[in-house]
């Protein structure tokens, strides 16, 4: 390896610590792809602080001075064709890189990766590489302390209330939307995760739980809710999985949204009543004129100025001026006021309103024979003590200060005005001026109220001498229903389908690869002749034997001809020696192999990006990466898997292609080294020759991810473990 001329990554943009490696070339041969390029990044804590420059955050790596971390490196390889850095050090190395991944992000994705920095980091601390079979090491839970600590520090202010939320974002150049409210969580889980083995390492379970993790310094709950008030703005790969966003979910408990009862009765012949005794029966009344309101919004009807009492004769009048209409006016309107009562039907029992009452307005609209032409409608004004229709009660509010001879000529007096509908004068002037003022505004009311109860004692018996229209039909209920959201189908956003077919040629090739068993042989085997070769037999061996005439003659003999026999045969079988293709050729089968893979990938995405692109240019769906789609090939639910069935198989035939390609670099690079045994064991292995790949996705996906090729052996030997101790179909066994 030698220190890369060039620097540029295309991810971990701004880190200031770190060396890029290349491999050297070897007789002048440069594989593209392997062996990878490798990074060193040294430990420490990484910190970044803004740029006044550029857009971009500047890292920075503290090394420690006076621990045993001081020395610590990590290296990194840079994996071209899955585009992604990966640690040679697992799990320490991944939570590092994932650290770095977090710290050096924009919102914008990475050149190298395609996806911004806080996606992959999430990717990284979701795969399995960030798990432990044993409690972490100290250097581990420094690492893990240090991504908890991206996410910014909440509480509630005052702190015991809940009235503000209190967020405090962090300073140090990283945008906000990259200070993920998750990264707490998922460093929290990682640690409690690995603490489950205690009890088998009791010499490393003396390393505690960091303090930042007590709850002192971050409110989990109010973390909770801002993660859940923020999750739809980040993308599907920066987020918690399924398990721990089910473990965050608010567990108080919630009364959840019941309907009311049903409005309406199922009972639709009601008693009859008397206007005057009892919707008119006292009190007071503001009779309202709606002839003109347009029916409609329905929720001007439930106002309490709107109660039944002060607009019934005003709905009367809106009969009266319907009938009176013509033509399709007429029928529309007809309709409408119809639907109205229905309204006032369905909500009668929470309004308090008899139904009767709209049986007389539907009545009075339906039947053609009562016309209130001829009816004077009361004025639409205030009414006040509407029972009160003499004036009996009026003289002894009036009259306490009076002799008797003038109590009756004012007595005499009120009445004949009453009686007149004349305006009381006081001619011999006994009252005063405020007092005549209050008996003339008595008498108006008393008029009004007579005629009033007389306007309603018409209507009545018009309408009760017919028929009364029946509310025949109720107002279908349906009680709403409410239940609470699961969490893994809050907001998500799905990938469209595609509109138009993949290429059916690519489409035949990746079939034939990704669902079928490989037939193509690199170990094509060439026998060439030694030149070197002894055809005489060595008799030599015999010769200080033949010269003794002894009784072992026979056996030495016996010896002789099966030991002569024998140098023949190996004579024979050792002519020809084995050749194998020549490199030229080897290369021309790998270019090959890149050449088809590129056309998989960009058909793979010309088919996902015609009906998303939009989607995918915002980052509102998964980022069209290798990382990303090639676990969507292990998606159990079709129902709900993101790829159709011809994008999967051209996704599987990618991953094949993917995995020759390897196998042969691995060939090209020890016949480069001139490792002529590795590069024999290696071209003797014919992957996928007795599995197909599309039955064994998570062998396929290993092969790809650990630069291997999976033994027949190995197959055999898993297959057998399978069938015998594993009922399932999908289940893997790693051998490595």
């Amino acid at each position: 390896m030698c220190i890369d001329k060039d620097q540029w990554l295309g991810t971990l943009t701004g880190l200031k610590c770190g060396l890029l490696l290349s491999p050297l070339p070897v007789n002048n041969y440069l594989l593209n792809h392997y062996p990878y390029r490798k990074l060193i990044v040294p430990f420490g804590t990484v910190q970044s602080k803004e740029n006044t420059y550029t857009s971009h955050q500047i890292t920075t790596i503290i090394r420690p001075t006076n621990t045993s971390f001081s020395c610590q490196y990590f290296v990194f390889i840079l994996n071209d064709r899955l585009k992604i850095l990966q640690s040679t050090d697992s799990p320490t190395g991944w939570l590092y890189l994932a650290l770095l991944h977090a710290m050096t992000s924009h919102p914008l994705p990475d050149e190298y990766t395609g996806m911004t920095g806080m996606e992959r980091a999430f990717q990284l601390l979701n795969s399995a590489g960030s798990y432990s079979d044993q409690p972490f090491d100290k250097l581990s839970l420094h690492i893990l302390s240090q991504i908890a600590s991206i996410s910014p520090k909440v509480n509630y202010y005052p702190e015991k209330t809940t009235y503000m939320e209190q967020v405090d974002w962090s300073s140090n150049g990283l945008p906000y939307s990259m200070q993920h409210f998750g990264y707490y969580f998922i460093a929290k889980k990682r640690i409690e995760s690995s603490q489950l083995f205690n009890f088998m390492y009791p010499s490393i379970s003396l390393n505690k739980m960091p303090e930042l993790f007590e709850g002192k310094i971050y409110n989990e709950i109010l973390l909770a809710k801002l993660y859940w008030d923020y999750r739809d703005s980040y993308n599907p790969t920066a987020r918690l999985s399924v398990e721990m966003e089910t473990d965050i979910l608010p567990t108080t408990s919630t009364k959840l949204y019941c309907s009311s009862s049903e409005y309406c009765s199922h009972v639709t012949n009601y008693n009859a009543v008397c206007l005057v005794d009892d919707l008119y029966n006292n009190g007071y009344v503001d009779l309202r004129d709606c002839s003109k309101q347009h029916w409609l919004p329905l929720s001007q009807w439930l106002t309490d100025e709107n109660n039944l009492k002060n607009i019934w004769i005003g709905l009367l009048k809106m009969v009266d001026c319907i009938k009176t209409e013509t033509g399709e006016k007429h029928m529309d309107n007809v309709k409408r006021f119809e639907s109205l009562l229905d309204f006032l039907h369905y909500i009668s029992d929470k309004r308090k309103i008899n139904p009767f009452y709209l049986q007389m307005l539907k009545t009075a609209l339906k039947v053609s024979s009562i016309s209130l032409r001829s009816v004077e409608f009361p004025a639409f004004e205030s009414y006040e003590h509407i029972e009160k229709t003499d004036i009996d009660d009026l003289f002894a509010s009036f009259l306490t200060d009076h002799t008797s001879s003038q109590r009756r000529q004012i007595t005499a007096e009120i009445r004949h005005s009453f009686e007149c509908g004349a305006r009381f004068q006081d001619d011999d002037y006994l009252l005063t001026n405020d007092e005549i003022i209050e008996i003339n505004a008595q008498l108006r009311s008393r008029r009004a109220n007579i005629k009033l109860r007389a306007f309603l004692q018409v209507i009545q018996r018009l309408i009760c001498s017919v028929s009364i229209e029946q509310f025949h039909a109720q107002v279908p209920y349906y009680p709403q229903k409410f239940a609470r959201e699961i969490g893994k189908n809050h907001h998500e956003i799905r990938i469209k389908p595609i509109e138009r077919p993949i290429d059916p040629i690519l489409l035949r090739a990746a079939e034939n690869k990704f669902h079928d068993y490989n037939s193509e042989d690199l170990n094509q085997t060439i026998f060439v002749r030694r030149s070197d070769q002894k055809n005489e037999f060595p008799q030599e061996i015999f010769s200080s034997i033949t010269k003794q005439n002894n009784d072992l003659s026979e056996i030495m003999n016996y010896f002789k001809n099966q030991l002569s026999q024998s140098w023949k045969k190996f004579l024979s079988d050792n002519e020809y020696e084995e050749g194998y293709c020549s490199l030229k050729k080897i290369i021309e089968i790998l270019h090959s192999y890149r050449k088809e893979s590129v056309c998989f990938w960009n058909e793979l995405l010309s088919s996902i990006k015609l009906s998303n692109d939009q989607l995918l240019e915002t980052g509102l769906i998964l980022r069209m990466t290798p990382t990303t789609l090639i676990p969507l090939l292990q998606q159990k639910d079709s129902s709900r898997s993101l790829l159709t069935e011809d994008q999967c198989t051209i996704l599987g035939g990618i991953i094949v292609n993917w995995t020759l390609e390897q196998q042969i670099e691995r060939i090209l690079y020890f016949a480069i080294h001139k490792k002529w045994e590795d590069f024999k064991k290696e071209i003797s292995h014919t992957p996928h020759s007795i599995w197909k790949p599309s039955e064994h996705i998570s062998w396929l996906i290993l092969e790809l991810e650990m630069n291997i090729t999976i033994r027949e052996i190995q197959i055999e030997v898993a297959q057998h473990m399978i069938q015998s101790n594993i009922n399932t179909d999908d289940s893997t066994i790693r051998l490595f």
